[in-house]
């Protein structure tokens, strides 16, 4: 069964392929370097025997016969052709007792086949190369291509013998690598079918050494996590806004039905005014909640250009200084010049907006508000802070979700979704936003969001 498993595998496939591809390769370069290494061998004998026929051709007989006998005497190994005819074509000296058919007598060299010159009757490829000389004798010299062919013969053979273990050794070694590749996208399968029938908490299984399986589980785990966190921010936005909503349509129906039970028109009146307050307050929980998702779903970073972060929050602080001096806190500002970034202006003035009315909201009477922006190792750092109430350690991850309200300030009225808005757009701009201790207040800060090393 792991065999069938093993061939139907695309890495096994792609492993015989390869070692196919390499031994193919292999063979072709090693068969090329020896027909360039023979070639050159035989080129070099040609130049040779030609050189020395054209000498031997103007050489004196008796001369010639020596330098036969001298060749010879130095051929060992019996691979030299040597002779030496009249003009009627008879031998006069050498140990070839006709010139080979059909090889031209023009002191050029030609491959022919002749019988060997150590005795035998065998017949083998050689190198001739025959001259006429001014007599009408003829000089004949030759060289055998036994070795050459022999060499060749060997080579063959060994590549021969040799393509089979190297195939058989790539194909061991893709099959070693394809089943633990296998096995490991088996368990990964197995793990994605557990979270297609529910349950969400299981991950992808890694490995201390990232490789590309790694990195692609790694990826999906993440994937997962933020999947979960929408999951439950979805479920936790349904609750919430079932819950928000209840209070004032349950208030909006009482009041209602205490104005139509009461006695004249002006209590009508009355009750459906303060009704309508409600209604209000239902339709800005709405509104905010569609604006958040319009931020988050309808916006482009394609759409940023280069803005001024300084002159962001110099709007924001002209937009806000009447409600300050009207509630008697103190509202300063401390940004440069200029202090250029990539973003939405529009959203950036929403965003500190948002914090900027928090600040003044739940500032008492008397306190103080600062706005400051200046540039940072990060890139710039925004801050507003105050001396309200603050928030407790254990709620500033939570005040940043839909609906959360700190629990010291739960009886000031509000939406709760005024940090979530600013959170969303710093988000979408790639900032962190995030609540740190004013001691005593709370102050909010947006900068450029760290890269983190996996």
């Amino acid at each position: 069964m792991w065999a069938i498993d093993l061939f139907k595998a695309a890495t096994f496939r792609v492993a015989v392929f390869f070692a196919l591809a390499v031994t193919a390769c292999t063979s072709v370069v090693f068969l090329f370097i020896y027909w360039q290494v023979a070639i050159f061998d035989i080129n070099r004998l040609d130049v040779i025997l030609v050189g020395e026929v054209a000498r031997a051709i103007a050489q004196p007989e008796d001369r010639v016969q020596r330098e036969l006998e001298l060749r010879f005497t130095s051929d060992l190994r019996k691979l030299d052709y040597a002779a030496l005819f009249d003009k009627g074509g008879k031998l006069r000296y050498g140990n070839v007792d006709a010139i080979p058919a059909g090889l031209p007598i023009d002191g050029k060299a030609h491959t022919v086949q002749a019988r060997t010159p150590r005795g035998t009757m065998r017949m083998e490829p050689a190198v001739f190369v025959a001259g006429k000389r001014p007599d009408g004798g003829i000089v004949l010299l030759g060289r055998s291509l036994y070795e050459v062919y022999a060499l060749r013969q060997v080579v063959i053979k060994a590549l021969a013998i040799g393509i089979v273990p190297a195939i058989l050794l790539a194909l061991a070694t893709g099959t070693v690598f394809s089943l633990r590749a296998t096995r490991r996208l088996k368990t990964i399968n197995e793990t994605i079918v557990r979270i297609m029938r529910g349950d969400l908490q299981e991950r992808l299984p890694t490995h201390g050494k990232m490789d590309d399986l790694n990195y692609v589980a790694s990826a999906v785990n993440l994937m997962l996590d933020e999947i979960v966190r929408l999951l439950n921010q979805l479920k936790s936005v349904g609750d919430n806004i079932a819950h928000d909503l209840r209070a004032p349509l349950a208030v909006m129906h009482a009041k209602l039905e205490r104005g139509l039970a009461g006695q004249s028109d002006q209590d009508l009146r009355i009750a459906a005014k303060r009704a309508l307050g409600d209604l209000d307050h239902a339709l800005a929980t709405v509104s905010a909640l569609l604006r958040i998702s319009e931020i988050e779903f309808g916006r482009r970073r394609s759409a940023f250009t280069s803005l001024n972060l300084a002159e962001v929050c110099a709007n924001v602080f002209e937009l806000y200084q009447p409600l300050a001096e009207a509630k008697e806190i103190g509202f300063t500002l401390e940004v440069p010049e200029s202090l250029p970034i990539l973003g939405d202006f529009d959203l950036l003035v929403e965003a500190v907006a948002n914090l900027v009315d928090n600040a003044i909201k739940f500032t008492p009477r008397g306190g103080f508000v600062a706005v400051t922006a200046k540039p940072h190792l990060a890139g710039f750092l925004v801050r507003v802070s105050d001396n309200g109430p603050g928030i407790a350690p254990f709620e500033r991850e939570q005040v940043f979700k839909r609906f959360y309200r700190a629990k010291n300030c739960r009886d000031i009225p509000g939406t709760g979704l005024g940090l979530s808005m600013a959170a969303t757009i710093a988000t979408l701009h790639g900032f962190d936003l995030r609540v740190e201790d004013n001691q005593p207040g709370a102050a909010f800060v947006i900068s450029p969001r760290q890269v983190r090393s996996a």
